[in-house]
């Protein structure tokens, strides 16, 4: 497993990207179209920081770290351990990539994210 990247929330979606950009020289790349707006920044060929619209306000439980993501291996070694601890989880597929997402709370609510290929 290996950290695959951070999704943050703000309120200014365009000075949020210019400032990844200005700052950490990250690019601005493909996006898949997901129903809300949003940029996927990339250091090299990778999306390492994904930028969602916050709202008017930034998310209370998270704050504007929404949650952070790992590429997994193995979907259901994942969703058996998780159902064995009775961690609540949902499973979504990325639109057109067909990467298979699961999302849970750890410990102190911080949201995980855990990526594995499309099947």
């Amino acid at each position: 497993m290996r950290l695959d990247h951070v999704n943050i929330s703000t309120t200014d979606l365009e000075a949020t990207k210019d400032f990844f950009v200005r700052i950490l020289g990250l690019e601005v790349g493909d996006r898949p179209p997901f129903a809300f707006p949003g940029y996927w920044l990339y250091g090299g060929d990778r999306p390492l920081v994904h930028l969602v619209v916050a709202g008017n306000d930034l998310n209370t439980e998270t704050g504007p770290i929404d949650h952070f993501a790992f590429r997994g291996d193995d979907l259901d070694a994942l969703i058996e351990r998780l159902e064995a601890e009775y961690i609540t989880h949902s499973v979504s597929i990325t639109p057109v990539l067909g990467t298979r997402q699961v999302f849970f709370r750890g410990p102190e609510g911080v949201k995980i994210e855990v990526d594995f290929p499309p099947t």
